[in-house]
Formats: C-alpha cells, sequence, structure tokens
C-alpha cells in the first residue's frame, strides 16, 4: 500500500479567490459559489432520523456562503446500518426532517441535497444484528466480519432502495441526491476488482463490475426527475494497486459512468478499505492529494462538473485547483467545520481571518464506536450551534485579567474582548500558544500552532492587552484590582516515579525532549505511558537529531489512540522509514546508567536495552491549579478553565475558554 500523493504546496502567486466565490450551475440549478459542504458522518440523528441539530448545523454553513451542501450518508435499505446513529433514509419518516433542514437552509440559497448509501461490507451487523451484504465473500479488513453474498433478489431491492429514497428527498424539499460510490460504500465495493469476485453478470470486467451503479443511477434519475439533481461520489484510487481502482483506471471508469444527462456533477474521491487514513487525511498527507486525479477524471467527464476533494482547507490552495482547471468547484468539509463563514470572509476581503483548519481529525472524524458528535478542535460550536447563540455585549464593562496565554486563555480572553471587557493577559512564557506551539515544532506537526497564531491575531485586532513573561502571584493578581480572573495556567508534569526513574539525570519529559533536551549521545527510549501524539512526537524529534529510537508501551500497540483520527498506518510507515523500534506489551522493570530493562506484560522474559543516552517518558499531565487555589475566596469573581482543571486535548480547552468568556 501506498501513500496518498504528495499533494499541493500553496501556489508562489496567490490565484484570485474570487474564483471560489463564482455561481456554479448544476444541472438546472444555481449554486451560489463553488465551495461544497460535503457528506460526512456527524452523529447528530436521533432514533435514525436527522434532528433538529442538523438543520443549525447545515443552516449555519448555508449562511456563511457555502454553494453546495449534501446531508450526510442516509442508509437505502433496512439491510444497511453501520452506526447506532445512521440515518434510516428508506424510513417516511424522515421527510418530515428534511422539510426541517430545508427551510433552516433555504433562505441563505445554498444547494441542498442528500447521500444515498449502502455501506455493504464496510458497514456491521452489529447494530441490528443481521448479516451486511457484499458482491463477494471477502472479509471486511477492519472487523474481519464475513458479509452474505448478495443474490439478484438482494440487488433488486438495492436499486429499487436508492430510488425509493431519492423520490423521498425530493418530494420532502431538497434539491437531489448524492450518490455514493466512494469510500465507505458497496456501489465501489461492485466497482473494484479487489472486492468484486462475481462470476454473474454485475462482475468481470468494467461493464459488469460498474452495472449495477449504472442501474442505479439510471433508477434515481428517473425518481428525481429532470429538475432533480443527481451527483456522483466517485473512488478513483483505492491505493491498492495490486487489485483496486487506481488514478490510471479512474478516467476510463468515470467515462463509462457518465452518460449525457445522468448525473450532474461528480466528486472525485480516494481511499478504500485498506486505506481509510486516505479517505480524510490528517497532517500526515499534503493538502490538495487528490486535485490531480480529478484532473484526470475531468478531462473525460464531458462537461459534468468535477468537484475536488483531498484536505482541500486553505482557500488559496483550493482556488488553484480551480485556476489550474482540475476542478470546477471544491469539497472544503472540514475547513467549513472550523469555520462556517469561510466564504463570507473571503467576499469581505477578510481571508487572513478564517480560522484555519489544522486537519487533526480529533473532533471531526467521528465514524467510530465512540458515538461523539461532530465538532472541531478549534470551533466548539461546530456540532452544537444550539448551545452557542450569538454572543450578547456586557450589560457593563469589566476589567478582566486572563492568566495564561495557551488556548483555554486566549480563547476566554476573545470572547471577554468581544463582549466589551477591557481585557489583560499575561503569560509567563516569552510568547503566546501555549501547548500546541511547542507541539508545532514537531515533525509534520505545524499546523498545531495555527491554533495560537489564529488566536493571538485576534486578540491584537480586538485591543486585549498582552504582557508576555510575567509569572502571575496570587499577590500581583490581587494588587491587579480586576474585576474578574480567569486562571488558565495548563498542566505540570507528572514526577517520574516509575523503574525507570532509577536512570537520574538520562529521565527527560516530552516537553524537553521536543526542546531539544536530549542528554548523551546513545539509544533514546521512549515510553509510552499515553497512547497519543505526544510519545510519537517525541520519538520523530529523536530519530530527526540522528539518535536511534526504540519505543515501549503496556498496550497491545505502541501509540494504540492513533487509529481514531487515521494516523496509525502513516505513522507506522513513518517510524519503519526512521529505523524507530516498537515493544508493545512490555514493562519497564528496571534502570540504571545506560540501561533499562523490559519485562513482558503477559510473561516472564526480559529484555535488557544498553547504550541507553535518554529515556524519555510520555505520561499525562497534572493540573497546575496551585495558582487557582491561592485566589480562591479573595477576588470577587473567579473563573479556571483548560488543563489547569484537567489536562485533556485542545478542543477542551478552547471549550472551556469560550464558556467562560460568555459567563464574564
Amino acid at each position: 500500500m501506498t501513500d496518498p500523493g504528495g499533494g499541493l504546496a500553496p501556489p508562489a502567486v496567490a490565484p484570485d479567490l474570487e474564483l471560489l466565490l463564482g455561481p456554479l450551475r448544476l444541472g438546472g440549478h444555481l449554486a451560489p459559489s463553488r465551495v461544497a459542504f460535503t457528506a460526512h458522518t456527524t452523529n447528530l440523528g436521533r432514533d435514525g432520523l436527522p434532528s433538529q441539530a442538523h438543520a443549525a448545523y447545515y443552516a449555519r454553513r448555508a449562511r456563511g456562503g457555502a454553494g453546495l451542501i449534501v446531508i450526510e450518508e442516509v442508509c437505502v435499505h433496512p439491510s444497511d446500518h453501520p452506526l447506532d446513529r445512521s440515518l434510516r433514509g428508506h424510513d417516511p419518516a424522515i421527510g418530515p426532517a428534511y422539510a426541517r433542514i430545508a427551510d433552516a437552509v433555504r433562505p441563505h440559497g445554498a444547494l441542498l441535497c442528500v447521500q444515498l448509501n449502502h455501506s455493504g461490507m464496510q458497514g456491521s451487523g452489529h447494530p441490528r444484528r443481521q448479516a451486511v451484504w457484499a458482491p463477494s465473500a471477502v472479509p471486511n479488513p477492519s472487523t474481519m466480519e464475513m458479509p452474505k453474498v448478495m443474490e439478484p433478489e438482494d440487488i433488486t431491492a438495492l436499486v429499487e432502495g436508492f430510488a425509493g429514497c431519492a423520490r423521498l428527498a425530493i418530494e420532502s424539499g431538497l434539491h437531489g441526491v448524492e450518490v455514493n460510490a466512494g469510500q465507505h460504500s458497496l456501489l465501489r465495493q461492485f466497482l473494484s476488482p479487489l472486492t468484486n469476485r462475481r462470476g454473474d453478470g454485475y462482475g468481470g470486467d468494467l461493464e459488469g463490475r460498474a452495472r449495477l451503479l449504472r442501474e442505479v443511477l439510471a433508477a434515481v434519475r428517473e425518481a428525481v426527475g429532470p429538475s432533480g439533481l443527481v451527483g456522483l461520489r466517485l473512488c478513483a484510487d483505492e491505493f491498492a494497486p495490486w487489485a483496486g481502482i487506481t488514478p490510471e483506471q479512474a478516467p476510463g471508469v468515470a467515462a463509462h459512468l457518465l452518460a449525457p444527462g445522468g448525473v450532474d456533477w461528480v466528486s472525485v474521491v480516494v481511499g478504500s478499505i485498506y486505506s481509510i487514513h486516505a479517505t480524510r487525511a490528517g497532517m500526515h498527507t499534503p493538502p490538495g492529494y487528490a486535485v490531480e486525479v480529478a484532473r484526470a477524471v475531468r478531462a473525460v467527464s464531458g462537461g459534468v462538473p468535477v468537484l475536488a476533494t483531498g484536505s482541500l482547507v486553505d482557500p488559496a490552495v483550493a482556488a488553484a485547483a480551480v485556476a489550474s482547471e482540475a476542478a470546477d468547484a471544491v469539497e472544503m468539509t472540514r475547513a467549513l467545520i472550523a469555520d462556517p463563514d469561510l466564504v463570507a470572509r473571503l467576499r469581505e476581503g477578510r481571508a487572513d481571518a478564517v480560522r484555519p483548519c489544522i486537519r487533526c481529525n480529533q473532533d471531526c472524524v467521528v465514524r467510530t464506536a465512540q458515538n461523539a458528535v461532530v465538532s472541531c478542535i478549534h470551533n466548539p460550536a461546530a456540532g452544537h450551534e444550539a448551545d452557542f447563540p450569538v454572543l450578547p455585549p456586557a450589560t457593563r464593562q469589566r476589567r478582566v485579567l486572563v492568566i495564561g496565554g495557551g488556548p483555554a486563555g486566549m480563547e476566554a480572553a476573545r470572547l471577554a474582548a468581544m463582549r466589551g471587557h477591557r481585557v489583560t493577559l499575561v503569560e509567563r512564557g516569552p510568547s503566546l500558544g501555549g501547548t500546541p506551539r511547542l507541539v508545532a515544532t514537531a515533525p509534520l506537526r505545524a499546523p498545531m500552532g495555527e491554533v495560537g497564531s489564529w488566536l493571538a491575531a485576534r486578540l491584537e485586532e480586538l485591543g486585549v492587552e498582552v504582557r508576555l513573561g510575567v509569572e502571575a502571584t496570587a499577590e500581583s493578581v490581587l494588587d491587579a484590582g480586576a474585576e474578574a480572573v480567569v486562571v488558565a495556567t495548563g498542566a505540570r508534569r507528572r514526577p517520574v516515579e516509575g523503574p525507570e526513574a532509577a536512570a537520574g539525570a538520562a529521565v527527560v519529559e516530552v516537553r524537553d525532549a521536543l526542546r531539544g533536551v536530549l542528554p548523551g549521545d546513545g539509544l533514546v527510549v521512549v515510553v509510552d505511558r499515553e497512547g497519543g501524539y505526544p510519545a510519537i512526537d517525541a520519538a520523530e524529534a529523536a530519530a530527526a537529531a540522528g539518535r536511534p529510537v526504540v519505543m515501549v508501551s503496556e498496550d497491545a500497540f505502541v501509540s494504540s489512540r492513533l487509529g481514531l483520527t487515521g494516523e496509525f498506518s502513516p505513522w507506522y510507515r513513518r517510524a519503519a522509514a526512521l529505523g524507530i523500534e516498537m515493544v508493545p506489551q512490555v514493562v519497564v522493570v528496571g534502570a540504571g546508567p545506560g540501561e533499562l530493562i523490559l519485562r513482558e506484560r503477559f510473561g516472564d522474559r526480559t529484555r535488557r536495552l544498553e547504550a541507553v543516552g535518554a529515556v524519555v517518558v510520555a505520561d499525562h499531565e497534572l493540573a497546575d491549579d496551585a495558582l487557582h487555589r491561592a485566589l480562591r475566596g479573595r477576588v470577587a469573581e473567579l473563573h479556571r478553565a483548560g488543563d489547569c482543571v484537567a489536562p485533556r486535548r485542545v478542543l477542551h480547552a478552547v471549550l472551556e475558554g469560550n464558556r467562560t468568556g460568555r459567563l464574564l
């Protein structure tokens, strides 16, 4: 398996961003911009139907200028219910829910469609305790669940299901539908020789493998009528060249499907069952990695508008895709989650004010067992629009002191200043940004720094007084005479208390490792007790410094939590390329100068690591709450936010800062 392509660098000369703002004709309709907010799992559904939260979520992006909005996928047949909160497109009760969303979006002019899908063998039989369907007896590589091979009556029912769901969508006030033959779809499984091994008329060569999709498109077109829209989401690269759809084959596949009058647009996507990390790639892949395959499809599209995908979160990169005629429009879904007003800000000539999507996938990718509602690491209102009403002005201007220049403190200061308070922020370090600023120094993690840089720019616009290099004490806070105080002092390191503490001065913490503090000149051992990014950041920093690296963990896999964000496979490939050794399921049982002793977690065998120059401990941190405790009962109004409450993720810091700023 190969990684996605190299992506597109921001153009040397910024293209005219107006290219994204012009209208786009889709069938008999006109989208007000060329920026699309496309289907993605939200977990906003309730009892299999769209909720009022859906209406608020999509209306917010329409109000911000999105030209085309595609509601998240709905299941077209009862045989498919891949997630607990999947939507039942075949249930007549979905009609009124569609109508509510349409009523909310209509005043803003965006075209509104819904994605129709059957996830096939990429679904799960567990939510409804039934067999999943597939073209052939190929197990799901993620769950190892063996599907039921579809029979002729199943195929007939599937086509009728797509048509019935399309008809219901049009009757309920939507402009049209999008047929999913993309990453998580049964239709792609039929298209691909990777998963289609049938010997009947629905298998074999491209003609046979494409037969079901052609029948579905014809049935859907008839169901929506000549004025309804029909889009196609088409996988153009499965990253499985030994058997799957490849970029070289994609134009031929597209040409086979795009009959005149059948499809009103085609969204070109990449990724499949063996390359889930490529479906919505994170920081490991440069933006624009799917643009060139979109260009190849557009060359044979016969005038059907093509939407480019592939982490197009930077308006300049997105506009370059249109300017170079690789696509007619762009999907900027994650960018619009981060900033629903992206298009509006571009129309105002304020591209610099767009809250950037950093492609972290931490809160917007929710197709997981946790059932979390979609959100954004530094836009906590995303997915929770009803909980974040328009910010009211303060009834009385007050003096507010914020202590801490990380995400929580900056967000609290931003909201307080927006409400009209006079805000001063003090930070003990030499710069704003907190932990994300430090993390951004790790390889491939530079976008994390954009969280703080965007907030810092907003504070400057709002006139917040920022004092750097100031260590706040209880006495200095009391002397400041602020009417409200927000403590956002972050986290402090946990003392190293395990056996590795015997390594003495050679033991360092992740933050120090990222600052280049790596004692000695031999092996660096990273002890991963947290399972996420801190350990890999330290390991890559050490490898980049030319040190040999071994990572150890008690878990079944080192960096086990990376699977939630699609970073697991890319990280393991990078680690292999860097020569980083992974040692899972071991416990550190002893240490001394230049050595570390490991024992199997579930056995008795031991291993001695020698010539150890440094031991980096990636562990959970503790709340740095001493100042907050010292101020309790001594100031008129005291708040705290972020890691000084409990060390968690950036989302929680920004969320609590936002909530605190609204309370002031």
